[in-house]
């Protein structure tokens, strides 16, 4: 019994498949930097960033990003040479940087972050980028790209795809589509984007763009692909509103008019106002009362002056006084010192907010599954019609390489057959077949 290898020559359906050119490899970021893993020394640069860039990535809460920092899902470009013309503001003042301190051209600081999981909507296979943005005097410099490769390489094995949100109305999209992203779906965003006179919706589109990350992956399933998927429905961030999410059809572009889907909005009170408004001012100032009272109530916190109802300005401590102390103030924020109970103010802003969230409306169910059946009718026919979607113009490779592995070959004269892939032919074309001859 001996071994004998044939080629065999395949050609599916009689059809060629256009094989779609290789990007080339990510060059290095044009200034000299480094990728390094987040601390929570870096919250000060990523929130000052975010809050210059609120438009472009939206907001995110001090203990959201630090939780984040914790689970290792920020990165930061750190520049190791700067370039003093980079470093320098509109003043004009040589060795200035963006914040306004003093360094030398090889101090590093941080130019850039990216903020994302490995694991979105609890589906281990797929990952999120929240946000990314790098200071204005190193864009356009590959600083972006390659805080994105580097995510992708810091990923668990089993991730394979990675998505995000994005306001359609962004230059952003023009980067994640170049980045080899594929637009998928879309949802409205704000509901209360609305002006009182005509009613018409003023809010922004969210573009739901995806990537497969791993090298060589084109999403056949028979060869270890890995399928798009994209959610029919979300509820969570900043907006805590339901947002049904749906497909973007053949042959439109994702800039392309959208229509408005959202839920029955609020009912309005009788002066006009939105009653979800309302509700969450009045969560608003019971978190502020309960800081207060919890500020009056410490030890050792809100004693003295300001703890016996005297302001630090009062005559008591020097200063002038007009107009009522604040232990005649109705908004005074030291409420600890007035006898509010901290676990009632903590009972009430728990009511308050249950009854924000009651008071958000829901989409119909029958809704919910219609746009659930319509999302897995539309993802099963882009696998089998892939060039449904949008033609991608991947500028340049960003995906991690992963070592395939191959299954141990059997014993010679074992009599077992084996698949081996082949390396040197078009994949879907020729395959090669160990074979067992007399």
């Amino acid at each position: 019994m001996s071994d004998v290898i044939r080629i065999v020559d395949i050609d599916r359906n009689n059809t060629h498949v256009p094989v779609p050119p290789v990007p080339p490899v990510l060059p290095g970021a044009r200034v000299d930097m480094r990728v390094r893993p987040g601390v929570l020394s870096d919250f000060a640069f990523v929130d000052a960033l975010q809050k210059a860039n609120k438009q472009g990535v939206g907001f995110m809460w001090e203990a959201a990003i630090k939780g984040h920092i914790e689970k290792g899902n920020l990165l930061i470009a750190e520049a190791i040479k700067v370039n003093r013309e980079q470093s320098t503001v509109n003043s004009g003042e040589e060795g200035s940087a963006v914040d306004g301190s003093l360094f030398t051209n090889h101090s590093p600081r941080p130019v850039g972050y990216v903020l994302g999981a490995d694991r979105y909507l609890k589906r281990d296979e797929l990952g999120i980028i929240y946000q990314m943005c790098v200071a204005p005097e190193y864009r356009r410099s590959l600083v972006a790209a390659n805080l994105l490769k580097a995510k992708f390489e810091r990923s668990a094995y089993g991730c394979r795809l990675y998505c995000c949100w994005c306001a359609q109305d962004l230059a952003a999209n023009r980067f994640w589509e170049a980045m080899g992203f594929v637009p998928l779906a879309f949802r409205t965003g704000g509901g209360r984007g609305k002006t009182k006179k005509d009613g018409k919706f003023r809010g922004r589109m969210h573009i739901f763009w995806q990537k497969r990350i791993r090298e060589g992956d084109e999403g056949d399933l028979a060869q270890g692909g890995t399928a798009y998927w994209f959610p029919s429905l979300t509820g969570a961030g900043a907006i805590g509103e339901d947002r049904i999410v749906l497909p973007i059809p053949p042959g439109t572009h994702w800039g392309d008019a959208k229509p408005v889907v959202l839920p029955e909005g609020p009912r309005p009170r009788n002066g006009g106002e939105d009653e979800v408004k309302l509700l969450e001012d009045e969560v608003s100032r019971l978190e502020r009362e309960k800081r207060a009272a919890k500020r009056g109530s410490g030890k050792g916190k809100g004693r003295g002056a300001a703890g016996q109802g005297l302001r630090k300005d009062s005559i008591e401590l020097g200063g002038f006084r007009f107009g009522p102390g604040i232990a005649d103030s109705p908004t005074a924020p030291d409420a600890g010192s007035r006898g509010v109970d901290v676990a009632e103010v903590e009972r009430a802003l728990k009511e308050a907010k249950r009854a924000v969230k009651k008071a958000k409306q829901k989409f119909d169910p029958a809704q919910v599954a219609f746009a659930r059946e319509l999302k897995d009718r539309w993802l099963e026919e882009v696998q089998q019609r892939p060039h449904l979607l949008a033609a991608g113009s991947e500028k340049y490779a960003v995906r991690r390489q992963i070592a395939p592995t191959h299954p141990p070959a059997p014993a010679p004269g074992s009599g077992v057959g084996s698949v081996v892939g082949s390396q040197d032919a078009e994949p879907g074309r020729v395959e090669r077949l160990r074979l067992d001859a007399a």
